[in-house]
Formats: C-alpha cells, sequence, structure tokens
C-alpha cells in the first residue's frame, strides 16, 4: 500500500527526526514541535514505570499463572517499546497532516456513532479499549475548567480552511487516546494487562495534558492569534471532594460523624473570624462604605476568578532558586478581575476574610528561617490553591488530617534538611516538589481530592529517598556505637589492671602479663557480654588469684591453698590467652617465670615482721634471680639488712602523694573549663534524634544535620545530612558552647502549617489588646 507522501517516516524513535508538514503554518509548527518534545518525555515516563508496575502487580498476584501473565507481559512491553513509540509518533504527526489534507481513511468507528447493532460487530477486548478510551477522554474534558482545550481548539481552527472540534484537534484527548491504542495493538498481552498500560498513559501523558495546552495557547497567543482570547470560567457544580471511600460503608454513622466534623470547622473558622474583626483586620470602613450594599459575588463565579489568577504566567512560573520568594497578590487581582467581570458585585465579607487568614498564614511562610529560600518560592506558588481549598472548606484551619494541610506540611518537612547550596543530593527533592506544585496549579480546579493523590505521591517519593538514607545513617550509627563500647572496654579494662599495679608492687612478670595479655581478656569478655557478665566476672577473678599466688605465704594454709590453686590457675590463664592469641612463645617465658615464683613462694620460711614489711620490695629481684637460677632447697632465706627496713617503711606515703595530684589537676581542669549557660545545656539535654539544627555562623559556611545518634558512654552526638552521611560529631560540652556562640542553631521541626496558624492566632490576639 502505498504511504500518503505527506507522513514523515521515523526512522528511530527519536522523536527530534519527527518532521511538521511543511504546508503547516508556522505558528502550527511551532505547536507541533512543542507538543511533540513534551509527549516524548511524557512516553518516556510511562515506559519507565511500566516495569515496576507489572512488578508489583506480578508480586500479587493470586497464583503462578497470573504472575506469569504479568511477567510475560513486563517482556512484551520491552520488546515493543520502539515499535510502540515509533507508532504512536507517526499517528500523532499524521493527525497534523490532515489538518491541512483530507483526512486519513480508516474503519474506525466513532464512539458516540456506535449503536447497539454495531456493538454486535465489536468483538470485546476492542470494545473494552473503546470504554477504555471514552473514559480517558471524559475525564480530560471535566476537568478542563480553564477551557486550555477549546482555547486551543479555537485559535487551532482559525488558522484552518476548514472546521474543527475538539476531537478533531490533533492534541485532543481522543486522537492522542487513539494514537495510543492503536501502537499497542502490536502487544501480545492479555486484555487485562493492557487495561494497566492505558491507565499508565492516562497518569503520565494524559496527567499532563493541561500544561501541555496551556503550553501551546501560549505560542499561539505570543503568534498573533488571538490573544484577546478570554472567557469566563464554566461554573462548576461540583461539592468538593477529599475524603476516602470506604468499601464498608458507614450509613448513618459516617453521615452523622461528617455532619460532626463540618460543625467543628465551622465553629473554629468562626473563632478565627471574630479574632479577625477584633484586631481590625478586615475591610477598612471608607473602602467597605462603597462596596457593602453591592451583592456578593457567588462562591463559584469567585473560584473561577481565583482559577484564573492561578493560570497566569506570573504565578504559574516559579522564580529561579536565586531570587527571593514573593507573596501573591490575591486582592488586587480580584478587585482588577472584578472591573472587566461585574462591577456591580464585590467579594463577600466571609470571603474576604479567609483571603485574610491564608494571606497571613503565607506571611509566616515566607518569613519562616527554618525553609531554604528555593523552597520557599515553590511553597509558595501553594497560596492560590489553598485558598480555594479554604473557601470551600473550612476544615482546613481545623482538621490536622486535612489533604491540602498535609500536602504543605509534608513537603515543608522534606525541605527542612536542606540548606541553601544547590547541590544533586536535594535537586531531586526540589524538582520533586516543582513537579507537584505545577500539578496543582495547572489542574485544580475545586476537587480537593487532587491533594489526596498528591500527598500519597510525594509522601512515597519522600519515603523513598528516607529509606536509602537511613540504611547510611543505620551504619554509621552501629559503627559510633560500637566504637564507643570499644573504647570503653579499653578504658574499664585498663583500669581493672591498673588499679591493682598501683595498690602494691608486683613482680615484673606479672605485670608484663597483666598489661599485655590480660589486658585483651577483659577487652574481649566486656565486648562479648558485658561488665554484669559472668565471663567478666571470672576474667577479673582469676586476675585477682594470680596477683595473690605470687605473694609471700608463711602460713601452713595459705600453703595448701596454693597447692591446690596453682594447677587450675595456669590452665585458665592458658586457655583465655591462647583464646585471645596471645604470642605463645611469649606465653612461654611468662609461665615458667610464674612457676619459678610460686616454687619460690612455698619454699620461704616464715620472716620477720622487719622482713615482712620488704618482702614487696625484695620480690622483683627474687623474680629476676629466679628466671636466671633455680632456688636451693637447703639455702636459707637471704639476710635483710636495716637500710632496707627504713627505705620500705618510707614507700607506702607515695600512693597518697599520687591520689592528691590527681586531685588537684581535676579541680584544675574544673577551674579552666569554658563557662556554659544553663540554657544552652537544657536546649542540648532537650534534644532528640531526628532533630535538625543548622551549624555556620555565615552563608558560607552553613549547613544543615539531623541528629542520627547520641551514644551516652561516649558524651557523643552524631550528626548526619539528608541522604545519610556523618558531617559532623560533637560532645555535649562543645555543642553547648556552639549555641552560645550562635555556630549552631536548632530548627523548629514541627508542622509548617501549624506554626504558621500559631503564629497567626498569636499575632491576632496581641493586636486585641492593644
Amino acid at each position: 500500500m502505498q504511504e500518503d507522501s505527506k507522513v514523515v517516516r521515523l526512522s528511530s524513535i527519536n522523536t527530534k527526526s519527527v518532521k511538521p508538514a511543511t504546508r503547516l503554518s508556522a505558528p502550527l509548527v511551532k505547536v507541533c514541535e512543542h507538543c511533540l518534545n513534551q509527549l516524548q518525555s511524557c512516553i518516556r515516563s510511562l515506559f519507565e514505570n511500566a516495569d515496576d508496575t507489572l512488578f508489583e502487580m506480578a508480586d500479587r498476584a493470586g497464583s503462578n499463572t497470573e504472575q506469569n501473565i504479568y511477567f510475560e507481559a513486563m517482556r512484551e512491553v520491552r520488546l515493543q517499546r520502539k515499535a510502540i513509540e515509533m507508532s504512536f509518533f507517526e499517528a500523532y504527526q499524521q493527525n497534523f497532516n490532515e489538518l491541512v489534507g483530507p483526512p486519513k481513511q480508516g474503519s474506525q468507528v466513532e464512539l458516540d456513532e456506535l449503536s447497539f447493532d454495531a456493538l454486535s460487530l465489536v468483538n470485546n477486548e476492542d470494545l473494552e479499549e473503546t470504554v477504555a478510551i471514552d473514559t480517558m477522554v471524559s475525564k480530560v474534558i471535566n476537568r478542563d475548567h480553564g477551557m486550555q482545550l477549546m482555547h486551543l481548539t479555537t485559535r487551532i481552527d482559525s488558522l484552518l480552511p476548514q472546521t474543527i472540534n475538539d476531537k478533531a484537534n490533533p492534541i485532543g484527548p481522543e486522537k492522542l487516546c487513539q494514537a495510543f491504542v492503536q501502537a499497542t495493538k502490536k502487544l501480545d498481552i492479555d486484555i487485562k494487562v493492557k487495561l494497566i498500560v492505558f491507565r499508565l498513559f492516562e497518569k503520565y501523558v494524559l496527567g499532563a495534558v493541561d500544561q501541555l495546552y496551556h503550553g501551546a495557547n501560549q505560542l499561539l497567543k505570543e503568534a498573533g492569534v488571538m490573544p484577546e482570547l478570554t472567557s469566563r470560567p464554566v461554573q462548576s457544580q461540583r461539592a468538593p471532594i477529599y475524603r476516602r471511600t470506604t468499601v464498608d460503608g458507614g450509613g448513618a454513622a459516617d453521615s452523622g460523624q461528617l455532619m460532626m466534623d463540618a460543625q467543628a470547622a465551622q465553629e473554629a473558622f468562626l473563632a478565627l473570624r471574630d479574632l479577625l474583626v477584633a484586631a481590625q483586620l478586615s475591610i477598612p470602613q471608607n473602602s467597605q462604605a462603597s462596596t457593602n450594599n453591592l451583592p456578593a459575588v457567588s462562591q463559584p463565579d469567585l473560584m473561577g476568578m481565583l482559577s484564573q489568577i492561578q493560570h497566569q504566567p506570573a504565578v504559574e512560573q516559579l522564580p529561579a532558586p536565586s531570587q527571593p520568594a514573593e507573596q501573591v497578590d490575591i486582592k488586587t487581582a480580584l478587585e482588577s478581575l472584578l472591573k472587566s467581570y461585574d462591577q456591580s458585585k464585590t467579594i463577600g465579607q466571609v470571603d474576604q476574610d479567609v483571603i485574610n487568614l491564608v494571606s497571613m498564614l503565607f506571611e509566616f511562610i515566607l518569613d519562616d528561617r527554618n525553609l531554604p529560600n528555593q523552597f520557599k518560592a515553590v511553597i509558595s506558588r501553594l497560596q492560590i490553591p489553598l485558598l480555594k481549598v479554604a473557601i470551600l472548606d473550612k476544615a482546613l484551619f481545623s482538621k490536622a488530617s486535612h489533604p491540602a494541610r498535609r500536602l504543605l506540611n509534608e513537603m515543608a518537612s522534606a525541605a527542612l534538611g536542606c540548606d541553601e547550596k544547590d547541590n544533586a543530593a536535594q535537586q531531586k527533592l526540589y524538582d520533586k516538589m516543582v513537579e507537584v506544585v505545577q500539578k496543582l496549579l495547572h489542574g485544580f480546579a475545586d476537587n480537593i481530592e487532587l491533594f489526596n493523590e498528591l500527598v500519597d505521591d510525594f509522601t512515597a517519593f519522600v519515603q523513598k529517598e528516607q529509606r536509602r538514607a537511613s540504611l547510611v545513617e543505620q551504619r554509621i550509627k552501629d559503627a559510633e556505637e560500637g566504637k564507643a563500647k570499644t573504647d570503653q572496654a579499653k578504658q574499664l579494662a585498663t583500669q581493672e589492671i591498673q588499679k591493682r599495679i598501683e595498690n602494691g608492687q608486683l613482680p615484673d612478670v606479672v605485670t608484663e602479663l597483666l598489661q599485655e595479655g590480660w589486658t585483651n581478656v577483659l577487652f574481649i569478655a566486656y565486648l562479648k557480654a558485658g561488665e554484669q557478665s559472668q565471663a567478666w566476672q571470672h576474667a577479673i577473678a582469676v586476675m585477682d588469684e594470680l596477683i595473690w599466688s605470687v605473694q609471700p605465704h608463711t602460713s601452713t594454709e595459705d600453703k595448701k591453698k596454693l597447692l591446690k590453686m596453682v594447677p587450675p590457675l595456669m590452665r585458665q590463664l592458658r586457655d583465655s590467652l591462647t583464646e585471645i592469641s596471645f604470642d605463645p612463645y611469649k606465653q612461654r617465658q611468662l609461665f615458667k617465670q610464674l612457676q619459678n615464683l610460686h616454687v619460690q613462694s612455698l619454699r620461704q620460711a616464715r620472716p620477720t615482721a622487719t622482713a615482712a614489711k620488704t618482702r614487696v620490695k625484695q620480690s622483683d629481684q627474687s623474680v629476676a634471680s629466679s628466671a636466671e637460677v633455680k632456688p636451693d632447697p637447703q639455702q636459707p632465706p637471704p639476710v635483710i639488712n636495716d637500710q632496707a627496713e627504713v627505705v620500705e617503711m618510707k614507700e607506702p606515703e607515695k600512693p597518697a602523694t599520687v591520689v592528691n595530684d590527681n586531685k588537684v589537676a581535676e579541680q584544675s581542669a574544673k577551674l579552666n573549663e569554658p563557662a556554659v549557660s544553663e540554657q544552652s545545656l537544657n536546649k542540648i539535654a532537650h534534644m532528640k534524634v531526628g532533630n535538625w539544627v543548622e551549624f555556620g555562623l555565615n552563608e558560607d559556611n552553613k549547613f544543615r544535620a539531623k541528629l542520627a545518634a547520641f551514644i551516652k558512654p561516649a558524651d557523643k552526638y552524631i550528626f548526619v545530612n539528608r541522604t545519610g552521611m556523618k558531617v559532623a560529631e560533637k560532645t555535649s560540652l562543645e555543642l553547648a558552647l556552639d549555641v552560645d556562640h550562635g555556630n549552631v542553631t536548632l530548627l523548629d521541626d514541627n508542622l509548617l502549617f501549624d506554626r504558621a496558624l500559631e503564629s497567626v492566632i498569636g499575632n491576632l490576639r496581641q493586636m486585641k489588646k492593644t
């Protein structure tokens, strides 16, 4: 079959090769190319998320057969992706070609032309596809309250010799749906799975057409195509919806609860209005006098005007990250629209009070130092959507679980860990927040359910990022806790041994064995089981038995005890040292010296009182000599002269002097400690894991960090950034000093909307008093 000469065949899926028909006017060429680029991004997002969606469906499958269907579908979608993209963009180009040529001949039956008889000619799968198209198209048309599609069709129609409607619009929802359904004919998958693919098309392609139509309208307006085209937004009669529906059905109980919620919301709003009136924040009397006799604008009309302001380029286009956030002057914009619409009406007093309240809330948000500037600019664009919500549903001011309120709080909480530096770690979050705000600005008219969808989507994104950060954070926390436990084990083991060495003079062999070997035995026992464990207590007891065994023993009972103690003691020493991989050669040498000490202790005669006092001093010399010469059993004990006795009498005074010196040193250290305010110490004491702080004195060195762990034994605070990486480590004294000097600022991580509302109420009460 010969191809239409006006159709440009794609040589690859790179849509840059798709060229618009040459007979199209210049404005339409620009529109075609602009929308082509946008659709390329949307289709790419569709297929990038198809794998994850089908995998989740397979994971939830109830049988192996059903699971295999999804896995086979995943494989088929991957294989046919290029072909589907090529077919879709060829159909897209053909739709533009048909604007300046005869329509493409085909056998496709229009949905509204279907009759009961025609349905018999359509098989079940085709019928389901047709119904899917109708459903998707209806959703787009129903949410087009800004009439972007209608304006676009009107502008395109003015450039063509023949008349077209929304159905013939080449970038209308019906043409896009038909092109995609036709392209997916290549997929050899179950109709149930194909409908899932259609839902992905609805989410990622049709979900973005509002922005697509807005951009196309702007291009045509800039090209001079009907720039004056404006009309009042269609008044929607739909009631605001944001509550989740349940499958069990609440009946009268649910209705009663809804009435109670509505009454509570109204009472809370009336209380806020009373504060407004008392604080004289309503419209001034001189300007009110000229308008109070005029009828108030109806709520649908007011919502329509707010939608027009919402779609103005000054509101939709976000400022650059380096630019300060600015609040939208809603009152001025509404007054301007009223002049062009109907000068015989004014904004009602209740609506004016809502506008005042929302403006005050956003004044607080823009002044909040806890939010980085670039994120303030994004959140500030929620002002008009939240104002529309407040007009529709006063529960925004009283219900913490309100979806619009939750969305604002979730976005602010996520941005709390970001700083003013633009880096890749926070760029994804910034882009996601921009995406959420743009969806609201382009798609929110009066259906509050959209906030539920967006808060779920945004929360899922944040949780995914937090899971990654939590893994890194947990590894750092475990490492720091392990390090603290290791340091404490070393310190306790050293203290126990040092205490016994200082209490009396021990033979060199015992000192060496304790310091080089037994320290590690105690260290391992503490790490494995702790200070109160049996292993630790046993290691302490063996060490004490060793020290007792090398002391001189003269009584028969002590010698009998020593004879029984030595064999099991040596076995316990050997087993413990072997367990810690102590040097075997060194162990043999030490044990030989210990054996000589034990033999000498058993063979020594009862010394005189004077000799008993000097035994401790002579023990080192005895150990040294016993290592070289085996003592003779017939040789009498050595004679100790009087000089040694005199010297020994003075020896016990030294430990007291050392203790006194240590006390003096401790007192001097305390005197030299820097002064810390009690207020800062209290702030540090009340910090909790998860709190955010800001380090740095100026903009160049400022960074934000979260308290990930407090290691109590080491008195150490560990801080990480939003990706979970360790960025700071402080003791309580260092942290308190930093707070005193302004180098650390504790950030308020309470919910932003709640803080803003509390501030507004506080300000109103203060103004009421004055």
